[in-house]
């Protein structure tokens, strides 16, 4: 009998067929394959039962090559059609040898997926697991959760939340923000006064928004933690710097345009000084004319040196605000967890009694010059000129009216600015300024340039404190109310509404629910367009649902519509609820009497069509309705329209129609 070795072909198909089960070993044994100068799919296999358990035998990179095979689905980059393989080193892989029994020349068809049970340490020998991350590939940076499993359940590859990095970590530990950036308020530019401090209390609030998405206690931080926070101090201080230039430059040239008409008046009465007391002593009025002016004539240098100031304080003092604003926002980590207006307006008072300080400060040389112009207004004190005269910060006076959207939220929308009270941003600076004076702080600190503020005080996290500024509680929020809506926008002004809940789950306290609709209690009038919803949860619990309002043709608001229901708010009572009406938002094309609507809990809608479009729905029954309800048309021909339910209390019934008395025996 022949050797069956000499009628073997050893060529897949022809004879022997044999399956292999290998590891992909680490990056460092893939050559060029792994910086792109291999060819092909291309990896080295540890394959099981044919090579040995130590690399000291045959070492990683003595390995053969094996051909990755790719699907039908995935194209082989013929017309430009090819996705990439996703091997990584650490898998487990299945193939075959295209030589059968000779095994030299191996393909992988397939990978097994990990699971959570394999472990993901650095590679410490052949066939033991490891991780899939290296120096080309490296570990998520806090945008995704660095799971190395694929397995068929709900916990394996989680997927970021669309919240922020705060809300992300009160969700749960292993929940992670897909964009760390959401959340975060943009300042639009506009020439609405005061929108120099909203930009500033917008950069702070981003700020401390960012802390917390770290970490609730900075002091115990991680050195990591505390190095990234210190980085973000940096990088907000550039930022509060080149905003504030500009106010800068407007409160000195506001002040020098109060000063000018002092100084104008005052050389005005020293001249009548000087020529009263020349005459009286030589009864020349020539004498005495020629002295008040020769008077004026002197004092002009020093006039001369105040004004060549202007250019160059402002630039002066922009270069040094840095190390105020840097000294302020490390006192915000420490001491503020929560923003609020009163926190806000205490960084800005900070910052405008630094401003006012430097700048009399630097003036005090030169108006000391002109003493004998001052003399005649009692004791003259640039410091109480500015802060006496309102009009002189007119770059962060109350911002204006009128409707326009100056902030909108990542991904969230459009926010609802807080109009800027000047009053008390500048009542709040005169109080710490006052204080610190009086308490005699030391020339020099921060407090001798800011004031006494609470922002320098742990206490301000601390619920009910109070201070001589007033009572300003910046820690995180005490009571957890249901979430409210704001209608603004849209040229108009007065609408309110109150929002729905379902989905409830859980008791008591830990009672949530979602968002699936809003009551319109006053449409208020003037819109000329739809105006911005914004649904504000105040302790930040809740995310993710989104509103959007119409309105009717003589401006008034006449629906609430929820486009997304999100979770996890905070509920309040509400009864029983039922689709009061339905909102056609967009009619579609091609519909035909007869088609009807349904939603997902069965509930069918009567639909008016005219011209093959809807004009009107009807729902046909009041069933109650616990969730957000999604309304498609059941149609052959139609296609395109959106049809959204707006939800109202279940109607009580006020009349009796008929009395039926049954008489028993």
């Amino acid at each position: 009998m022949l050797d069956e070795s000499l009628i073997k072909s050893n060529f897949v198909g022809r004879d022997g067929f044999r399956w292999w089960i290998g590891q992909i070993p680490p990056i460092g044994a893939q050559g060029g394959q792994a910086n792109g100068a291999g060819w092909g799919n291309r990896f080295k296999v540890r394959i099981m039962g044919y090579h040995p358990y130590n690399t000291t035998e045959l070492p990683d990179e003595d390995l053969p090559w094996a051909q990755a095979l790719i699907p039908t689905t995935s194209g082989s980059g013929a017309a430009n059609v090819a996705t990439d393989v996703k091997l990584k080193p650490g898998d487990v892989v299945l193939g075959f040898f295209l030589d059968g029994d000779n095994a030299q020349v191996p393909v992988i068809t397939g990978c097994f997926g990990r699971t959570s049970q394999v472990p993901s340490s650095t590679y410490n020998g052949a066939f033991q697991p490891f991780t899939g991350y290296t120096d080309k590939v490296r570990r998520p940076n806090g945008t995704l959760k660095p799971d190395q499993s694929n397995e068929q359940n709900a916990a394996t590859q989680k997927s970021p939340r669309h919240v922020s990095p705060g809300q992300a970590k009160s969700i749960g530990r292993d929940e992670i923000s897909y964009f760390s950036a959401i959340g975060e308020t943009v300042q639009f530019g506009s020439a609405t006064t005061g929108s120099t401090v909203n930009k500033i209390a917008t950069e702070v609030g981003n700020f401390v928004n960012t802390v917390q998405g770290l970490t609730n206690d900075i002091q115990s931080a991680s050195s990591f933690v505390r190095s990234y926070v210190n980085q973000q101090i940096t990088k907000i201080t550039s930022k509060i710097t080149g905003i504030v230039t500009g106010l800068i430059g407007g409160i000195i040239n506001n002040s020098f345009k109060a000063l000018a008409p002092i100084l104008n008046q005052g050389l005005k009465m020293l001249y009548q000084l000087v020529y009263n007391l020349v005459l009286a002593a030589t009864q020349n009025s020539f004498i005495a004319h020629k002295a008040g002016v020769a008077a004026q004539t002197a004092m002009v240098p020093a006039i001369s040196n105040i004004q060549q100031l202007i250019p160059t304080l402002a630039g002066s003092i922009a270069s040094s605000i840095g190390g105020v604003v840097r000294s302020m926002l490390n006192s915000v980590v420490d001491n503020v967890s929560n923003f609020v207006t009163c926190a806000a307006n205490q960084f800005t008072g900070s910052l405008l009694n630094s401003i006012i300080g430097q700048i009399t400060s630097a003036m005090s040389g030169p108006l000391g010059a002109v003493s004998n112009i001052l003399q005649f207004f009692g004791g003259f004190n640039l410091d109480n000129l500015i802060r006496g005269n309102p009009e002189i910060m007119t770059e962060i006076g109350s911002a204006a009216g009128g409707g326009e959207v100056l902030q909108w939220v990542i991904g969230k929308g459009a926010k609802q600015e807080p109009g800027v009270s000047f009053s008390d941003i500048l009542n709040t600076a005169n109080a710490a300024i006052a204080i610190a004076r009086s308490a005699g702080a030391a020339a020099g600190s921060l407090q001798s340039a800011v004031g006494a503020m609470d922002l320098f005080s742990s206490n301000l996290r601390s619920p009910g404190y109070t201070s001589s500024l007033g009572s300003c509680y910046a820690g995180p929020p005490i009571t957890c109310g249901s979430p409210q809506i704001r209608i603004f926008g849209g040229g108009g002004s007065g609408a309110t509404a109150r929002l729905i809940f379902g989905s409830l789950s859980g008791t008591g306290s830990n009672r949530t629910a979602s968002i699936i609709g809003a009551t319109v209690l006053n449409g208020g009038s003037g819109y000329q367009f739809p105006p911005f919803v914004e649904i504000v949860d105040n302790c930040n619990k809740g995310y993710g649902a989104v509103a959007y309002s119409t309105i009717t043709d003589d401006g008034r608001v006449r629906s609430i519509y929820i486009v997304s229901e999100g979770e996890n708010y905070t509920p309040d009572e509400t009864a029983a609820v039922v689709v009061s009406n339905v909102d056609v938002i967009d009619p579609g094309n091609n519909y035909t009497p007869g088609d009807v609507g349904i939603d997902q809990n069965g509930n069918q809608y009567a639909l008016d069509i005219v011209n093959g479009q809807i004009t009107r729905v009807t729902p046909l029954n009041i069933a109650e309705v616990n969730d957000l309800l999604n309304i498609i048309v059941i149609s052959d021909t139609g296609s395109g329209a959106i049809l959204k339910a707006n939800l109202g209390e279940r109607p009580l019934q006020t009349e009796v129609k008929e009395v039926i008395d049954c008489i028993t025996k």
